[in-house]
């Protein structure tokens, strides 16, 4: 394949279209005798549902979607219904009481934006109802079962019945990849430049490849060249090579496009290998060719995470379950042009305040405010990440002192 062969083309999604969609189908299911609550996620394009059992369940709502799209408009409601209960029929064998030899071969890794955690559905926590752990900035991991027409969330319920721990379903999900990859592999042609799976009905999971171990160092090895890969949407998975710093700029924004045209975006931020075989985001220098564009990057898809996990620590701090200001992360561009990221925190507020580029600074009794880099706060304050939350939150609320205080406003401006 070409390096522009097959990227290129798709059809912008339409984000109302989809939340519209969504509502309908989410009416739909709550609707169906024995579904006890029903959520409709907009960034997965999922809805999960509460099963009689007292177990959880997801649909993804690619496939009922496609199909409405191309039948007559007088038989969508019809096509509609018969998708999701088909789904929702298919995914009723509820692995929970399942042996762990019984299920282990069924799972698979997801690589998802993490914002979501903080959401709750029918007054449950995800992060607390979900088995998750971090991967990268802003972005977990998590197993599901896979399933004929859907897939089944792993929760830390089915840990007890199994008798496994969570590392143990992590690494056998991650090993259920590895024929798959090696496959890959074996039949990927270094003269390409890319390798571009789009995996558009998500049977191959091939967005969580870069998890499966070998995988990415093994095109590398192929190619002769440091990988680069991307997830930019949650089904599907890009991969190129840093061969010069303009083809790293060439990748990123194909990256971009193929992020932005996601019916379900995770990240169109680079990553690569660290010395022990870890996935890292790739980085480079500022006077880089690829350096903006991977700054853009990098802001959107912390504004994303940050932007859903705000939602949920609100609704959270309006029902009473919080006490502290979930602060919003901003995501700007510069006059230089640089888009960047800004977090507030205003004296005497306490605040959860997120990772960002730079962090504005407000005396609520003067109304004066300055912004300094992350790096000048994390000399001046103790910043301690609070504990369950990812992304990564930061509890504050004074102000340092004055000389503190002085030190940063000299050092104030965009970073």
């Amino acid at each position: 394949m070409g390096f522009l062969s097959g990227v290129f083309g798709k059809r912008r999604s339409d984000s109302d279209d989809y939340a519209a969609f969504g509502e309908w189908a989410l009416t739909i299911v709550r609707a169906r005798p024995g579904i006890v609550s029903a959520e409709f996620d907009a960034a997965e394009f999922t809805i999960t549902y509460a099963t009689p059992a007292g177990g959880w369940a997801q649909i993804s709502l690619a496939t009922p979607y496609r199909a409405v799209s191309a039948a007559p408009r007088e038989l969508a409601g019809d096509v509609l219904m018969f998708q999701l209960n088909r789904l929702i029929d298919n995914g009723e064998d509820d692995s929970s009481g399942l042996a762990w030899a019984t299920v282990a071969p069924r799972l698979r890794p997801l690589i998802r934006q993490a914002g979501g955690l903080a959401t709750r559905v029918q007054g449950l926590s995800i992060a607390d109802n979900t088995l998750w752990r971090p991967l990268l900035p802003c972005l977990m991991e998590r197993v599901v079962i896979d399933k004929p027409t859907s897939m089944e969330s792993v929760t830390p319920q089915h840990l007890a019945t199994w008798g496994v721990d969570a590392d143990t379903v992590f690494e056998t999900a991650r090993a259920n990849m590895a024929e798959l990859g090696s496959a890959i592999v074996d039949v990927f042609d270094p003269a390409d430049g890319v390798l571009y799976l789009a995996d558009e009905d998500g049977e191959m999971y091939a967005g969580a490849l870069p998890l499966a171990g070998g995988w990415i160092a093994g095109l590398g090895a192929k190619a002769g060249a440091l990988p680069i890969v991307f997830v930019p949407g949650s089904v599907g998975v890009f991969v190129g090579f840093a061969t010069s710093p303009q083809r790293v700029r060439e990748l990123v924004e194909v990256a971009r496009g193929l992020f932005d045209d996601a019916e379900r975006p995770v990240s169109p931020v680079p990553y690569t290998l660290d010395e022990h075989g870890g996935l890292v985001p790739f980085t480079v220098p500022r006077h880089h060719p690829a350096w903006p564009a991977i700054r853009s990057a990098e802001s959107t898809l912390a504004a994303q995470a940050y932007g859903t996990q705000h939602d949920g620590l609100r609704a959270d701090l309006d029902a009473e379950l919080i006490e502290d200001h979930a602060a919003t992360l901003m995501h700007v561009r510069g006059g230089d042009g640089i888009e960047t990221t800004v977090a507030p925190w205003s004296d005497t507020v306490p605040t959860l305040l997120p990772h960002a580029h730079n962090v504005s600074l407000t005396n609520v009794d003067t109304g004066a405010t300055f912004g300094v880099p992350w790096h000048v706060l994390a000399t001046e304050v103790d910043l301690v990440p609070v504990p369950g939350l990812f992304p990564v939150r930061y509890r504050v609320q004074y102000h340092p002192g004055p000389q503190a205080m002085a030190r940063m406003a000299a050092a104030q401006g965009l970073r």
